[in-house]
């Protein structure tokens, strides 16, 4: 299972591939040895997490517990997300503590459709004290949205 330590190590590659795709970022985060699920989890969830923590100390805003993953029914809870816990404990240590990594930090946050929501609803003019986002929906997932099991737990 991915830890707090090899999550930080893959920080970087969202700087390196800023202006490539999600599915590039999972691909690069696979050759660095991890897994798919994980590396989709990452790809996917920090950018919500990091822009979470960000915009939560600018912003009267609500945010959801939960995520869409398009094509597949309901709603799955972050909080069952080991990954995106790991990722808003992180994003609260490097906001906070590490000024140094502002820049990937950045590169993160501005990854996240929530921060393009936002982004785009202050461009307009909108008020946005007290407004609450909806769920993400995550696109272009292979994982997102399926829980493993023990045997590929065992074995990843």
């Amino acid at each position: 299972m991915i830890n707090r330590e090899k999550i930080k190590s893959v920080l970087s590659v969202f700087l390196e591939l800023k202006k490539q795709n999600d599915s590039d970022i999972s691909d690069r985060l696979e050759s660095q040895g991890l897994s798919i699920f994980e590396a989709e989890r990452v790809s996917a969830f920090l950018p919500s997490a990091f822009c979470r923590i960000a915009l939560s100390h600018k912003f009267d805003l609500g945010f959801p517990d939960t995520y869409k993953v398009q094509g597949v029914e309901g709603e799955f809870p972050y909080k069952e997300e080991p990954i995106y816990k790991l990722a808003i404990d992180i994003a609260s240590e490097i906001y906070h503590n590490e000024p140094e990594l502002s820049e990937v930090f950045n590169s993160i946050v501005t990854r996240s459709a929530e921060f393009n929501t936002i982004n785009k609803a202050l461009n307009e003019g909108a008020e946005i004290a007290g407004a609450c986002l909806s769920a993400t929906n995550y696109f272009g997932y292979k994982t997102l949205g399926k829980k493993r099991g023990l045997f590929s737990k065992v074995f990843s």
